[in-house]
């Protein structure tokens, strides 16, 4: 009995602690299902309060646009705010930045504080309406856009005008817009800027904490080239002014206005014509010089050819022009104009091409990348690991592709074999040929070399094209660089460094004996001692610069400056 007893003792305590356990299950689930629900009802009123201010934001850009584009002279707008949220303005650099850049021009054609209206919503999200577009920041720091600024890319014309804000710190219930003046940037005749643009790009840089989003918009509707910098929160869109890259139409293009040539000391110039055979079958006297500047002829130096100069002509010391003399300020000397075979006529208009600067920098960022090149060619001589190269001592071959390089040093023989399809070579630094040394063109299709440093052809040193076909190898280069080539070196093919403005092109020095089959396009101050240029005619039939637009083009500009006061009412 008293073992029965202590059994039915134990199942009477189990009865309470049963109740005590259900009760704190639910308890926990209570407590659970009320912590879900406030999480859920916060989550849902802070997307709704985001959702509102977007399209609060969105209307006052709307309204602002009205009054700063002069269509109205004031607009009131609703900026309600939920609990103790305000709408505030926040000018100067805080407010963020813009500046627009014209190639050419010395300074910015607006730099320009932006200004916002911006709302920080729970979470440590924040919208804001600045640029005259709408733009939010989510909790992890990643903007978007809300509503795009007044910016539009169309038909080679970019349209800016720029909404700028200032006003009260603090806004709340109704704000009143009104209108704080405006300036024309671009056109404006009384600064000398007009359109259509000529040469050159055009940069647009915002300086933001939304410039993420920023850079997004740029990336869609203009396909720009567009350059993020992350320290200081800067995006950068570019688009560039169609160039001009006629033809090479003589053995030297040369200078810009102010520069000076001479032709001296049993200097020859000549032509050929490579459609037709190579120099020694095709040699003639149709050659042209052509320089932006002054020209010198003397001391028995020889143009087979005719002769276009921009500014003076001295003729001088049995200096001789076979063909015709065309100059745009005087002509004289000893030699004149007993030393001139054709006629002579004080008629030229010289119009130099526009630089290559932007192609190269553009066919570099597009080479670089290790993905984008062919140096693991295992065909080819190059080391990809240094992307320099390799086993040129003796004789290193180059194939059919795309290449990049740090420099490009050939102390032996490097053999360019085009026969598979264009060859094109970017070379970050320098290109280098030591005495003796020597490039071998093969293959009958176009060679370009890209080349952000300077060219040197030693003593002796040489490059070859089959059929001495000069439109089949380029060499472009930057207006800053410099080409030399020393005593004995030969040329075959077209250095192509035309100026900027700033620069008359790269400065090519022709030392004792040296000698171009082809043409040179740059800055060209001297032809002495024996020199030799003689240009290739084929090259009248030649593009310059082949598919070089990878930016679009930008031939108009309209940039203003529209400034709003947005103030509590």
């Amino acid at each position: 009995m008293p073992g029965r007893g202590g059994s039915v003792g134990s199942r009477g305590q189990s009865a309470p602690l049963g109740v005590v356990l259900v009760l704190a299950v639910m308890i926990v689930s209570t407590t659970a299902v009320v912590a879900l629900g406030a999480d859920a009802i916060a989550s849902t009123q802070s997307q709704l309060d985001t959702e509102r201010t977007n399209k609060v934001l969105t209307q006052l850009d709307s309204q602002a646009a009205l009054v700063a584009l002069g269509q109205s002279e004031v607009q009131r707008v609703d900026l309600s705010a939920v609990g103790s949220n305000r709408y505030r303005v926040v000018d100067g650099t805080d407010g963020g930045e813009i500046r627009v850049e014209v190639d050419g021009v010395a300074t910015p054609i607006i730099e320009q504080e932006m200004g916002k209206v911006v709302y920080e919503g729970e979470g440590g999200t924040r919208v804001a309406y600045q640029g005259g577009g709408v733009w939010r920041t989510n909790a992890d720091g990643q903007g978007v856009m809300v509503s795009p600024p007044e910016l539009h890319y169309r038909n080679a014309t970019l349209t800016l005008p720029l909404v700028t804000v200032s006003g009260d710190s603090s806004l709340s219930g109704q704000a009143t817009v009104t209108d704080n003046g405006s300036m024309q940037a671009y056109p404006n005749t009384t600064l000398g800027r007009t359109n259509p643009l000529q040469s050159g790009r055009v940069n647009v840089v915002v300086q933001s904490e939304y410039y993420r989003a920023w850079g997004d918009y740029f990336e869609e509707r203009t396909d720009g080239g567009v350059a993020y910098d992350h320290v200081n929160e800067e995006v950068t869109l570019t688009l560039s002014v169609p160039a001009t890259n006629p033809p090479v139409a003589g053995g030297i293009v040369s200078g810009a206005p102010g520069t000076s040539m001479t032709i001296k000391n049993n200097a020859e110039a000549d032509s050929y014509n490579s459609s037709n055979g190579d120099y020694s079958a095709t040699v003639a006297e149709e050659t042209r010089i052509i320089a932006a500047g002054d020209v010198d002829v003397e001391n028995n130096a020889v143009i087979k050819g005719s002769l276009e100069a921009g500014g003076d002509v001295d003729i001088a010391n049995n200096g001789e022009i076979r063909g015709n003399l065309s100059y745009g300020g005087t002509a004289s000397g000893g030699g004149y104009p007993g030393g001139v075979d054709g006629w002579d006529e004080q008629n030229a208009s010289v119009t130099s091409p526009d630089s290559v600067e932007l192609l190269i920098d553009n066919r570099r960022v597009g080479a670089d990348d290790s993905s984008e090149n062919d140096n693991d060619d295992p065909s080819v001589d190059i080391d990809e690991s240094t992307n320099t190269l390799e086993n040129c001592g003796s004789t290193c071959e180059v194939t059919a592709g795309t290449y990049y390089l740090d420099y490009m040093n050939v102390p032996g023989t490097l053999r360019i074999d085009s026969s598979g399809g264009p060859v094109n070579i970017v070379v970050d630094g320098d290109v280098t040929l030591p005495n003796n040394a020597n490039i071998e063109v093969v293959g009958g299709n176009r060679v370009n070399l890209y080349v952000e440093g300077d060219v040197t052809y030693g003593q002796n040193a040489y490059n070859s094209v089959t059929g001495d076909e000069a439109p089949n190898f380029w060499v472009y280069t930057n207006p800053g660089a410099s080409a030399t080539f020393n005593n004995n070196a030969v040329f075959v093919g077209v250095l192509y460094g035309p100026g900027d403005g700033a620069n008359p092109g790269t400065s090519a020095t022709l030392d004792n004996n040296a000698h171009v089959y082809g043409g040179i396009v740059g800055d060209v101050s001297f032809i002495s001692n024996n020199y030799g240029v003689h240009y290739d005619e084929a090259l009248t039939n030649v593009q310059s610069v082949q598919n070089a637009r990878t930016i679009p083009a930008l031939t108009y500009l309209h940039v203003s400056v529209n400034r709003v006061n947005v103030t509590a009412s």
